[in-house]
């Protein structure tokens, strides 16, 4: 019966965090706008195949450059026009958004789970293993990270999955530091130390113990690396050391428009748009989910 007790007043306890969050993140307008534009963006990059009008790569001939609808001589039949090979900008825009998603995930999903590993590992074993783990991230720091990313998709060769290694690369001391100095924050609780007398073993302490109560900033730090991994992805795929043409992704788009910036500037204003709203939305959520799980940062109202 206690069992079931404490299982209840866990949950219940879970649930008033959860509602405490969602009151502390609506109260920031902009990451609510942010929320709401993210999420059409994803639903739209889920059911790109049902939503795009044409094959992203099926080029019209007889459309060449057509200038989007609301610019004269534009048609309904292209919302957003063509492009140079007489390809959809629309369902290219629309199939671009799931390569964006894609990159953002799998770069973080790598930098969360070796950042994190690494981490806890360095603040679990100081000295020379720690100083081994920070002066390698040091290294990396010292680099700008965009000229190092394309030092590395040099080396790997250009393509979309070296260019997102490159980018995890670059991000994963970001990871390192905060998980380690929130780890070593925690180490002097009173919580760890009752946990080290009743015998638990260092993977437990890391794992089960200290790592849940590291993951709000990473949390934090995930999203806000999120929109800049598409960033970084986007100025890869423009210098041409990124996605591949004839991939729709947004950075590739750019550098095959950037002749025609003069002649017909939409080809690269509509993707150029979608990359800062895309960026710019995230970062509010960012915001937004600082605000809620930083109790430092929680409204007095």
């Amino acid at each position: 019966m206690s069992d079931v007790t404490l299982q209840e007043k866990q949950n219940s306890a879970l649930v008033d965090a959860l509602k405490g969050f969602w009151i502390e993140f609506k109260r920031n307008r902009g990451a609510l706008y942010g929320l709401v534009f993210i999420t059409i963006l994803g639903f739209v990059a889920t059911f790109a195949p049902f939503i795009a009008p044409y094959v992203p790569e099926e080029q019209y001939r007889d459309f060449l450059k057509l200038p989007p609808v609301w610019v004269e001589g534009g048609s309904w039949d292209f919302l957003f026009g063509t492009d140079a090979l007489g390809r959809d900008q629309l369902s290219r825009m629309i199939y671009g958004s799931r390569y964006s998603f894609y990159i953002g995930f799998i770069v973080i999903f790598f930098c969360l789970t070796i950042g994190i590993v690494l981490g806890l590992v360095a603040a679990f074993n100081r000295g020379f293993i720690d100083n081994m783990i920070m002066r390698a991230m040091d290294i990396i720091l010292a680099f700008p990270a965009l000229l190092m990313a394309l030092a590395l998709v040099a080396i790997l060769g250009p393509s979309l999955e070296n260019a997102m290694i490159a980018i995890a690369i670059v991000y994963i001391p970001h990871f390192v530091r905060l998980t380690r100095a929130q780890a070593m924050s925690e180490l002097g609780k009173d919580y760890v130390s009752s946990s080290k007398t009743m015998g638990a073993s260092k993977a437990r302490l890391m794992f089960i113990n200290v790592l849940p109560n590291c993951m709000a900033p990473l949390i934090v730090q995930a999203t806000m690396s999120f929109s800049s991994a598409i960033l970084d992805a986007a100025a890869l795929g423009f210098l041409g050391m990124g996605a591949q043409p004839p991939t729709p992704e947004w950075g590739t788009m750019l550098a095959d428009s950037r002749q025609y910036i003069l002649s017909d500037p939409w080809l690269m204003t509509i993707p150029g748009l979608f990359i800062l709203v895309t960026v710019l939305s995230i970062n509010l959520i960012g915001d937004g989910m600082r605000d809620g799980l930083d109790p430092k940062m929680k409204s007095n109202k």
